[in-house]
This record gives C-alpha cells, structure tokens and sequence, in this order.
C-alpha cells in the first residue's frame, strides 16, 4: 500500500480535480458526447507504458553494469593482495584510497540533477591511477607472483562499465516522447470531460465522477511511475538502485597475510 501511495502526488490531484470539474462544466453545458475509449490507449497510455518499459530495461541494465564494475574492482584487489609481499598492505590501502575517491565520485556525479564535467574528469584520472598502481606492484621485485595475470584486462572492463553506466545517467526517454505524453495528459481533463458528462447523464453523476477520478488516478499514476524509474540513480523512486559503497570492497574485508 505504502508503494501506492507514493505515486499519487500532487499532479494526481491537479488532474483528477481538473476531470472532475471539467465533468461537471459539461454537464451544465450540456455538453457531452460519446468519445471512443481507446483514444486514451492510443494517445496516452501505450507511450506512457512503453516509456515505462524502456526506463525498467535502463534500470535493470544500470544493475549489471554496476554489479560487473564492482566484480572487476575485486579482481585488481585481490591482485594487490595476493602480488604483495606477505604482512605488506602498502599496496592495498594505496588502491583502496583510489577506490574509495573513485566510488564517492562516482555517486556524486549520479545523484546530480545537472553532473559536471569536472566530476567525471576527476574519475578519469582515479582510473589512471588505478593503473600506475598495478605497475608500480609490478614493478616491486619482492611481490609474489610473475605468472602473466590480463589484470588491465579487468581494469579496461571497469571503466567500460563505468562508461556504460554514466550513458545510462545522460540518456534517458527521448524528449519529445515525453513531451508528447505529458501534453496528452494535461490536456486529458478537457478532451474527456464531455465523456464523463455523457457517463454521468446515463449513469448517474456519481459514477461519472467517479470514472473521471479512476482515469486520473491511473493515468498520473503511469506517467508518476515512468518519472520514478527515468533516472535510476536520483534517490527519488522506491526501485532506485541503492548507491553504497561496495562490501565487497571494504577496507579489511581481505588483507594480506
């Protein structure tokens, strides 16, 4: 119930009060007609739920992407872990700074309305650090193991995941989809109306109303739902993706010993 209720907001009540009394200037017009149904389908709900479809499908792609930059982010630890020699964390609590810089980055730039190019630039360079990183435990002669391991390998897929989850952020719902739906649903109160009226003169003025006020309630409900899940990371929506740092990642959780 609780999930309910937080799609109904105050737009819900501005569309359904306009249906309602747009109802009811028909009415004591006597003007009302009998308006196709599936006009509503056709101009409004189909791009409402298509647009919800397309922002669910972002959300759950944004999860992979994180979930696989995370997955890399523990390869190039346990490297600096395991590499090292025995008792020496100098290697990892240098890579665990990066992460924890490069992390905190990361979900400042994806909680801002309006991300800065200074952000992004300053994750750029955690991740070349990340690299000068691996080459200076490389380069230890005292580290453990000189077996070939492809770690720039799991470097480059962390920033091709980190890439992947910043054009999720920049590019949602084409503009003028939305546009063309929000236009439909502010003026959905006034194309209507004469079609409650007309429900109401057959059925009774309460259940015009009342189909007025469950046609609101549902259609702002669809466009509350669709502006919920655009940006996945804004904190706004129950489904947002939770943006904490990594366990898996934690200083301590895996220390060289």
């Amino acid at each position: 119930m609780k999930h309910f209720i937080d799609v109904i907001n105050t737009k819900s009540v501005i569309v359904i009060f306009a249906a309602c009394t747009s109802t009811m200037v028909c009415m004591k017009l006597d003007f009302f007609f009998d308006v196709p149904t599936e006009l509503i389908g056709i101009a409004i709900v189909f791009p409402i739920v298509f647009s919800i479809n397309a922002a669910y499908s972002r959300r759950e792609q944004a999860l992979k992407h994180y979930a696989s930059m995370k997955a890399c982010a523990f390869s190039i630890r346990m490297a600096h872990i395991q590499w090292a020699p025995v008792n020496d964390n100098s290697h990892l609590e240098r890579l665990d700074r990066i992460y924890k810089n490069i992390f905190n980055g990361l979900f400042e730039y994806l909680k801002s309305k309006k991300p800065t190019t200074e952000t992004y630039n300053k994750i750029i360079k955690l991740f070349s650090e990340i690299s000068l990183s691996i080459d200076t435990i490389r380069n230890d002669d005292s580290h453990r193991f000189y077996r070939e391991f492809k770690i720039n390998d799991q470097l480059r897929f962390m920033v091709t995941e980190f890439e992947n989850i910043i054009n999720i952020k920049n590019y949602r719902t084409p503009n003028s989809l939305r546009a063309y739906t929000k236009v439909f649903l502010n003026f959905f109160p006034i194309i209507f109306g004469p079609y409650f009226a007309f429900v109401a003169t057959r059925y009774g003025l309460v259940f015009g109303l009342t189909l007025a006020i469950i046609y609101g309630l549902v259609l702002t409900s669809l466009d509350n739902i669709q502006e919920d899940l655009e940006d996945p990371f804004d904190g706004i929506g129950s489904d947002d993706i939770s943006l904490n740092f990594p366990t898996m990642l934690e200083p301590g959780s895996l220390d060289n010993e």
